[in-house]
């Protein structure tokens, strides 16, 4: 992401702070942008449906995800909830959300702006999560793995502005690397975001 979309944003509230964190960090502060998607089409992980609850800093939150993936109560930078569809694909215990670059904007309360001009047609940002015990965790794509990968030559890709990593290929190269060399692109050994499911029991 281009230090142009950091500036046209508003300057938060600090009671904000938690749902930035989820909003904008969770879903493009990785930077990393792949050439496309590297599946044909984005399904409905059955494991995402219920009611899941946040907590972070300055913010404690349920966020409700229906029987098709949609949400309409993602957190964003501003005040109101965004709408999003939290679709992708698999692979063994990593499961992927696809986010179009509009999507990731409009998580973010940037449409328009430099995501959708600076990433390419097609494009897409993948956010990797893992479900163990009824709890989700999710981790960025971290652009200096993806650009120092790419120096290498172990990635396929390039450099889009200042710390924006393009990782090209079609879609079957792009699973294999998801696959086999995940460490090229998001370290999970890293701190999650995470998030709760709540118990049927619990719900309103």
């Amino acid at each position: 992401m281009s230090a142009n979309a950091l500036s046209a944003v508003p300057a938060p509230r600090p009671l904000l702070r938690g749902a930035i964190l989820l909003g904008a960090l969770a879903l493009i502060a990785g930077c990393v942008a792949f050439e496309r998607s590297p599946v044909a089409e984005s399904r409905c992980d059955p494991d995402l449906p219920g009611q899941w609850r946040l907590r972070a800093e300055g913010v404690d939150k349920t966020i409700r995800i229906d029987a098709r993936c949609h949400t309409e109560d993602w957190p964003g930078l501003r005040e109101r909830p965004v709408a999003l569809d939290l679709t992708g694909f698999s692979l063994g215990e990593d499961r992927y959300i696809v986010l179009s670059p509009a999507q990731a904007e409009r998580a973010i309360g940037a449409e328009g702006r430099s995501l959708t001009a600076t990433a390419p047609a097609g494009s897409v940002f993948l956010v990797l999560y893992r479900i163990q015990g009824g709890r989700i965790s999710a981790w960025l794509p971290d652009s200096q793995r993806a650009l120092a990968a790419i120096a290498r030559g172990e990635l396929d890709g390039r450099k889009l502005e200042d710390r924006f990593a393009l990782v090209e290929g079609d879609a079957e190269r792009l699973r294999a690397t998801l696959a086999r060399r995940t460490d090229l692109l998001y370290d999970t050994q890293a701190k999650a975001i995470s998030l709760q499911r709540v118990p049927s029991k619990e719900h309103p």
